[in-house]
């Protein structure tokens, strides 16, 4: 994470808005925050902090958080930060508390805001994941880049265990604890086991002699088969050559009877055929001609009435073209002198704004003797307000400087408010712990009721218990499977005879058949034995069920009780001390009494304030409106006078421009007149030009379409002589025709031209009837000759028949017990299969669960896991000496003992070992550093950042001079490795030798203010 702009408001001491850009502090590598004890140097870590987790080292959100964050003077608290995450992605955090304005101490903390930095510009992201963002969780946070104080030396001042507890959660080495993934795998493993063995049972009695009797039945089966296929193969040729006579006996009486229906409609065929070869030849001859001749008698009559129309239009157009051309001429006329006309209207209107302008200069004047009588009225009124505004202000002043000090008022408030808090909490965790011991109790009676053997053994009595039945279990599943092989052997036994083989052995003798007895009892009475046991297993695991939950929430029970107890004790103390924290001597010690009169007191002298400052904000806004007033009123003045200025020089520029008339004459008329006069001429030019324009626009529409019809008529008349050429030859060629075809008159050929025959369909129709005709004739014929001399036997065919359908159904019967015995014989050889291929499954599986049983014993305990943190603290170590050797002069090394703790090798005294804890201030500081370093760089690491940040908030003041020259010069150093340190100290001396920093200084009145040095 590497921070680039932090904006704070409202928070801690800082009242004022604060806004630090670390962007020159980042590129120098080493930076400070420097400032007095109390001036809020550790604030801008906690602001830092708090913004990205909402989370802080000074208080907790017990502690009434938002309040006591919030400056006492400030309305609202603003936190606004801007950073590069590990992956040099830029976000913005925003985070706003407002305070109630009827409540002092009640302050809403605002919900935060996460903006991510998209091409320039800030967009809201849908999830607050911090820890995702910037890679670490806030534990990890203030220990590898901000180090709040008082958390320096936590690391090296941890237990062992404690201390495994914190890399574990660090370098997340939970990943290393296989105990309960190994014991997950260790039961599925077992469950698959168990589920094996259970399919293996059901196959227990797929055998390979069962397989080989099968197949030998489906042999003998198949050979039967085979041989009725063979008759039924012989009797059927018979039976198709017999029912292939009946089918042509039956095929030639109906040919016969579709032959005598054909030859019925052959006439009509015949006079059909006839007709259509009169149709073809008339059609042919006459159709084209008779359409010509109709088309071109049409064109003659639309012509001759188009001839008409146009000969009438083109007369209309003469007439018209003339007049217009007569009254163009006498328009061009009066259009030449409009030069003349436009210039008299021109000065005519100059003359009517002269007017115009005299006029309005009359009216300011008498305007501006009014304004300055309003002026004088304005500024004595003015005057006046002024004396009673200062008057009033000098009696705020006094009062004000009898007002109690209100900081120290919310100061003494926020403590009796905090006290009461306090005495809540205490109140409310009384009645939580007296919940929780009538719960405590309920259980307990709960427990009672188990009826337990032993309450602190209660565990191993269920197991006992939970053995007992699997053994019973297990001994009944033995004897049923027994008395199921002797119930399976007795019926092998039964079905014994001799000559037929054995199913187990094969042997066709049998001498010593064996004798057994009815097991059937045994059988049924082993099942309810075993649903009895099985029965009481469930109820045992239900029972089981309720006897772990209910110790499981005793446990729990008491564990909050504890804490409950505690956080009483803890509340009480706080109590007394926030009642040592009452320094003030304004009324006696928590005198809440005297408080509130004192606040009431304070009120009264409050409201008589907000009096007097609301009628002094009245006669300020009194004396800003007198004041407007009078610029206004002088302001208007000055319009005026610019407005008359402006009108007479309009007059005099206006005057020079007219010369073809006499400008008294026109001045003398009334305005109403002068307009008169400027509306008849403007609506004489206006006439003129637009006569004009209108006649010049029909000459120019007219003259060609006079044009356009005269062409169009002579072109009509020659068409006409043409098209009546056409028809007489026409005419001719008709007559032609007729005496070719030796007919009387074109009626004749109409009557055979209206029927309308289609000529490919009647063609079509006639040949299919011929081509029919000759296929049924041919047929009759053949099958005649081929039935000559033969006779059909129907009594044979039927016995025939008969036979067929026994034969048929039973070759079927035959075919289906091949297919059953072949599919029988199939599922056996895949149980089989599947018997061998489960049985090396279960073989596999049992051996896996057998070295998973030994992995289990191996990572019980979380022995690997402490055994992974301790090699993760020795190279930490490894990597902490680097530096803590060159702080030291090489005369200290940090290594860890068979504990798992640190401790300290003294190489000045023979490398002997001696505790962490036998270190003076500045030692502990440069063993801490180092180690804080360290694990800075193993966990920013993980997160794969090409660049770290890394913030130091105390320790300095422990080092002599020497010392300090040394760990700048690591510190230093650091940015040459990709770090960025910066650090928060009051030393003056590295003030001096850091080049770029920020100073806090704390005002009084303004509270914390941030400066930069450069």
């Amino acid at each position: 994470m590497i921070p680039i702009k932090l904006t704070i408001e409202g928070l801690y001491s800082y009242q004022e808005k604060q806004v630090i850009d670390f962007t020159s502090l980042i590129e120098a590598g080493l930076f400070g925050i420097f400032g007095k004890v109390g001036s809020g140097k550790s604030s801008i870590l906690e602001a830092i902090s708090f913004g990205l987790y909402g989370e802080t080292e000074r208080m907790n959100s017990r502690d009434n958080r938002a309040y006591n964050m919030m400056n006492l003077k400030s309305d609202r608290s603003v936190i606004d930060f801007e950073f590069y995450n590990f992956k040099d992605e830029k976000y913005r955090i925003y985070r706003e508390f407002r305070r109630n304005a009827k409540r002092f101490d009640d302050v809403k903390r605002g919900e935060a805001t996460l903006y991510k930095d998209e091409d320039g510009i800030w967009v809201p992201q849908k999830e607050l994941n911090i820890q995702e963002v910037v890679g670490l969780s806030y534990e990890n946070f203030k220990r590898t880049i901000i180090i709040p104080q008082g958390k320096f030396r936590e690391f090296i001042e941890l237990g062992g265990k404690d201390r495994t507890k914190m890399m574990q959660e660090i370098f997340g080495l939970d990943r290393f604890d296989l105990a309960d993934k190994t014991k997950r795998i260790y039961s599925s493993t077992k469950e698959s086991l168990n589920l094996i063995e259970g399919e293996l049972k059901s196959f227990s009695q797929v055998t390979t002699e069962e397989i080989a009797q099968k197949k030998v039945l489906h042999v003998q089966e198949s050979e039967k088969s085979n041989e009725l296929a063979k008759v039924f193969k012989q009797e059927n040729e018979s039976y198709q050559q017999l029912k292939g006579l009946k089918d042509d006996f039956e095929a030639l009486t109906q040919k016969k009877v579709e032959l005598g229906q054909l030859e019925e409609r052959l006439p009509q065929i015949i006079e059909q055929k006839k007709e259509l070869v009169q149709y073809e030849q008339l059609d042919k001859a006459f159709s084209t001609v008779l359409v010509e001749q109709k088309n071109t008698a049409d064109k003659v009559t639309n012509r001759e009435a188009r001839l008409a129309v146009v000969t009438k239009e083109t007369t209309e157009l003469e007439s018209q073209f003339k007049k217009v051309t007569d009254e163009l001429k006498v328009a061009e006329q009066q259009y030449a002198g409009l030069e003349h006309l436009k210039a008299e209207l021109y000065e005519l209107n100059l003359i009517k704004e002269i007017k115009q302008a005299h006029i309005a200069k009359s009216a300011l004047l008498e305007r501006f003797q009014k304004g300055k009588t309003y002026v004088v009225e304005a500024e004595k009124a003015l005057e006046g307000s002024k004396q009673t505004l200062a008057a009033k202000e000098s009696e705020l002043n006094a009062i004000k400087a009898s007002r109690i000090d209100m900081t120290v008022l919310m100061a003494i408030d926020a403590w009796f408010n905090q006290q009461a808090f306090i005495h809540n909490n205490i109140q409310g965790v009384q009645q939580t712990l007296s919940v929780l011991n009538t719960d405590i109790q309920a259980v307990d009676q709960d427990i009672v009721g188990l009826k337990l053997k032993d309450i602190n053994h209660w565990e191993q009595e269920l197991e006992n218990y939970r053995n007992h039945f699997e053994k019973e279990i297990n001994d009944i599943e033995v004897e049923l499977r027994n008395h199921r092989v002797a119930q399976q052997l007795a019926q092998y036994a039964n079905e014994l005879h001799d000559g037929q083989p054995c199913p187990l052995c094969g042997s066709a003798h049998h001498p010593h058949i064996l004798q057994g007895g009815d097991v059937s009892a045994a059988i049924q009475q082993c099942e309810l034995r075993l649903t009895d046991i099985k029965d009481k297993q469930d109820r045992l695991k239900k029972y089981e069920r309720k006897t772990v939950g209910l110790f499981d929430k005793k446990k729990l029970l008491m564990t909050q009780w504890q804490e409950n107890q505690q956080k009483e004790h803890d509340l009480k103390l706080q109590l007394d001390q926030h009642k040592n924290n009452f320094v003030w001597t304004i009324i006696e010690k928590a005198n809440e009494v005297q408080f509130i009169e004192l606040k009431k007191q304070a009120e009264l002298v409050n409201q008589q304030i907000d009096t007097l400052e609301k009628q002094y904000n009245t006669l300020i806004k009194e004396v800003e409106q007198h004041r407007g007033q009078v610029d206004k009123f002088t302001k208007e003045l000055s319009v005026i006078e610019v407005e008359g200025a402006g009108l007479e020089s309009e007059i005099q520029s206006k005057s020079t421009q007219i010369i073809r008339l006499q400008i008294d004459t026109y001045l003398s008329l009334e305005e109403t007149l002068l307009a008169q006069q400027v509306k008849q001429r403007e609506a004489n030019v206006m006439l003129i030009e637009q006569r004009y324009k209108d006649l010049t626009n029909q000459y120019q529409i007219l003259s060609p379409k006079l044009a356009s019809v005269q062409a169009e008529m002579k072109v009509i008349q020659a068409e006409l002589v043409e098209l009546r050429v056409v028809v007489e030859q026409l005419q001719e060629q008709i007559k032609t025709l007729l005496s070719t075809h030796q007919l009387q008159s074109l009626d004749e050929v109409s009557a055979v031209l209206n029927k309308q025959i289609n000529v490919a369909d009647r063609r079509e129709q006639i040949q299919a009837f011929e081509v029919q005709l000759e296929v049924v004739r041919s047929a009759v014929n053949t099958l005649e000759t081929k039935l000559k001399d033969i006779a059909f036997d129907q009594e044979k065919f039927a016995k025939q028949q008969e036979i067929i359908t026994q034969l048929e159904q039973q070759v079927k019967e035959a075919t289906e017990s091949v297919a059953k015995l072949a599919g029988e014989v199939e599922r056996l050889e895949k149980d089989y299969a599947k018997k061998q291929e489960l049985q090396k499954q279960y073989d596999a599986i049992e051996k896996r669960a057998t070295n998973l049983s030994t992995l289990l014993n191996m990572f019980s305990g979380a022995g690997f896991v402490n055994y992974v943190s301790a090699i993760y603290l020795n190279n930490l170590c490894d990597m902490a000496n680097a530096r803590f050797h060159r702080l030291t002069n090489n005369q200290l090394s940090l290594q860890l003992n068979e504990a798992n703790e640190f401790e300290i090798i003294d190489y000045l005294n023979n490398g002997k070992a001696r505790s962490v804890k036998t270190l003076s201030g500045g030692q502990s500081f440069q063993v801490s550093l180092s180690l804080a370093l360290a694990l800075a760089e193993s966990v920013q690491s993980l997160s794969k950042s090409d660049k770290n940040f890394f913030f130091i908030d105390e320790g300095f003041g422990t080092q002599d001079s020497e010392s300090v020259n040394i760990v700048f010069e690591t510190l230093s150093n650091l940015h040459k490795e990709n770090r960025i340190v910066g650090i928060i100290s009051h030393v003056d001396e590295l003030q001096e030798r850091i080049p770029m920093s920020l100073s806090v200084v704390k005002d009084e009145e303004r509270g914390s203010e941030v400066v930069m040095n450069y």
